[in-house]
């Protein structure tokens, strides 16, 4: 187990690893492919500018000086060293004047030439223009050609054009060079910052580590809490959160535990009287009327027990697995009063001798937010606890009044009351009080379930007593739409 903790973890460290890498990668590909578009940009502004510049001087000669070849040798030079051709036309397209660098020929000139359109007399005759006439590839590489060509006019009224082609190969090759050194420079930093993340990593997955293996101690030993007072605040809060997850598994399966061994010991008492009696019918109670009467009733009686308490178990596991129940409509003042009066007819039947009081305040639109069934189960066994327990003579008061956004239900009785010490468990599953075990009296899960089917509606239970004064038991539910949204 321990392995697969570690490989696990080394597996997170990888995945990590490879993604803050590749994305690192990924900013360095896109910064690189930025800058490098503005490079380009700014270079060929640049050269554009050097162009703008050479043809202002050019025309600032004279177009009738140029064609007379007078400036010849300063530009030889300068087409020799910027690899340029300059060259001036008339309006039939004859040279007047030409100069080349050395890479470039005359049928590659004269290609270029074609390309280039002559500007139609006009406004814009004068007005420069720029374009990518033709590329082309020879022994020394590729090569791609800016030309930027304006219309001249001549002193004897004629027109002509003058262009600069000028090659790319510079600009090429210097962006190639810069792209070069940042692929250089991008390998490094991601080999840098690969290797800076895995130490980066492994150091803060140590805490993490240790907190693990803590985690996997305690899982194995079943035994102690976490304990580390040195990790960093999320791991801290991460710590505290599996101490009281493991607290709350202890209390889970202790409450389980007891679970458990309560249901057992209630079916063990009933299965054994049904066995005793089925023992004693198959010896002596087939031809005797006086033991197959009161084993028979004494079996009818027990199987019924069994089957209230798989009855209220079933009902306990259905609770459980919910957080909460339908509402539906909810009940209002007429429901609630016949309820109240059914509940108060049933009771008076059994005890007559009770006095049963009754009475219901809740407004027009005051709703409580609680299906009848689940009220009337929960108030059949208040009100069956507070009969058995109010001597010859008492009273039971069942009421509902509503306050602000809650309805408040009490059943009270002037009985013989919860000793104090027994006060706090009634609602706990098998929980029996010592008068309730010497007479029998249930299994100790009616008051479980009341708790469960009120908390599952958003409200809540508790109980007042005083030993030979009574017990009041006040249940607190929402109103529909004001402390709970209603469902179908």
């Amino acid at each position: 187990m321990r392995w697969l903790n570690r490989s696990r973890r080394r597996s997170i460290e990888g995945t990590l690893l490879i993604w803050s890498t590749a994305w690192c990668a990924v900013v360095l590909l896109v910064f690189t492919t930025l800058f490098m578009v503005s490079y380009q940009a700014t270079s060929l502004i640049g050269q554009k500018r050097v162009m703008e510049l050479e043809m202002a001087t050019l025309l600032g000669q004279g177009a009738d000086r140029l064609a007379e070849e007078a400036v010849t040798t300063t530009w030889d030079r300068y087409a020799a060293a910027t690899d340029s051709v300059i060259r001036l036309t008339d309006a039939e397209g004859n040279v007047l004047f030409q100069i080349m660098g050395p890479v470039f020929t005359g049928t590659v000139v004269d290609e270029i030439a074609s390309r280039v359109p002559m500007p139609a007399q006009g406004q814009d005759f004068t007005k420069p223009h720029w374009s990518y006439p033709y590329a082309w590839r020879d022994e020394n590489g590729y090569h791609r050609v800016l030309a930027l060509t304006e219309g001249v006019r001549f002193e004897n009224g004629s027109f002509g054009q003058l262009s600069i082609f000028t090659l790319l190969d510079p600009l090429r090759q210097a962006a190639l060079h810069m792209l070069t050194v940042f692929f250089v420079l991008d390998a490094a930093v991601i080999a840098l910052f690969g290797v800076g993340m895995r130490l980066l990593i492994e150091r803060g997955f140590r805490p993490l580590a240790r907190l693990m293996a803590g985690i996997q101690q305690v899982e194995w030993r079943r035994a102690g809490r976490l304990s580390f007072s040195d990790l960093p605040p999320e791991l801290m809060s991460l710590q505290e959160s599996v101490n009281q997850m493991l607290d709350r598994i202890d209390v889970a399966m202790d409450e389980q535990r007891r679970f458990v061994a309560d249901a057992s010991h209630e079916l063990r008492t009933p299965l054994a009287i049904i066995a005793g009696h089925a023992n004693l019918l198959r010896r002596w109670g087939r031809d005797n009327p006086r033991v197959w009467e009161p084993a028979v009733r004494n079996i009818v009686l027990e199987v019924g027990r069994l089957q209230r308490l798989v009855d209220e178990l079933l009902a306990l596991s259905n609770l459980d697995q919910v957080d909460e129940l339908p509402v539906g409509g909810g009940m209002g003042q007429a429901e609630m009063d016949e309820m109240f009066a059914r509940l108060r007819d049933d009771a008076l039947m059994l005890r007559p001798d009770l006095e049963m009081e009754v009475s219901v305040h809740l407004t027009s639109g005051g709703r409580v937010a609680i299906q009848p069934d689940r009220l009337r189960q929960v108030l059949v066994g208040l009100v069956d606890n507070a009969m058995r327990h109010t001597p010859q003579g008492g009273w039971i008061r069942l009421m509902a009044r509503e306050e602000s956004t809650t309805a408040r239900i009490t059943i009270s009785d002037n009985g013989d009351g919860i000793p104090e010490d027994v006060l706090p468990h009634i609602f706990e599953r098998f929980y029996r009080g010592e008068a309730a075990r010497r007479e029998g009296q249930g299994a100790g899960l009616g008051l479980a379930i009341s708790k469960q089917v009120v908390e599952r509606y958003g409200g809540q239970i508790y109980v007042r007593s005083a030993v030979g004064k009574g017990t009041t038991v006040v249940m607190v539910l929402p109103l529909v739409g004001r402390g709970r949204t209603s469902e179908g």
